[in-house]
């Protein structure tokens, strides 16, 4: 069995591992403190329903995501599930980033973070690759 064979069942789980860790800081600093989080990007939170609205958007589906790619971390027969839940989570938000690069115009925080979102989402589709290859191998 060579090296790569060897760390191939490490691999997806780092990437789980650090995907998780990432959205569950994004979700609790929105979770936490949305008014200044959102102040951090120029947007202004006029209402009790607005911070509601950021908290439950910004703070609340990240810190779900977090927990689902959790889950799927810790269970031997999920991680092809939790891997493609990650790439499609990822996915989508990569294409509304182009849209909204497109429509908007490129600034140049957004496309820094476009940047990042191919790289990860580039890493999750290899990773459901490699996954599968493993689990044929098996």
């Amino acid at each position: 069995m060579t090296l790569f064979w060897r760390a191939a069942p490490w691999l997806p789980r780092i990437l789980l591992l650090l995907a998780t860790v990432l959205f569950f800081l994004i979700g609790f600093k929105y979770l936490g403190d949305p008014v200044n989080k959102a102040a951090a990007d120029s947007i202004v939170l006029g209402s009790v329903m607005a911070i509601s609205r950021v908290r439950a958007g910004f703070g609340g589906f990240p810190l779900a995501l977090s927990l689902i790619l959790f889950g799927c971390l810790v269970s031997q027969k999920r991680l092809l599930t939790g891997l493609s839940v990650l790439a499609t989570t990822v996915g989508v938000v990569t294409v509304a980033r182009v849209v909204g690069i497109a429509i908007d115009g490129p600034a140049e925080e957004a496309l820094k973070l476009l940047r990042v979102e191919i790289v990860l989402l580039a890493l999750s589709v290899a990773a459901i690759f490699l996954e599968r290859a493993r689990l044929r191998r098996m």
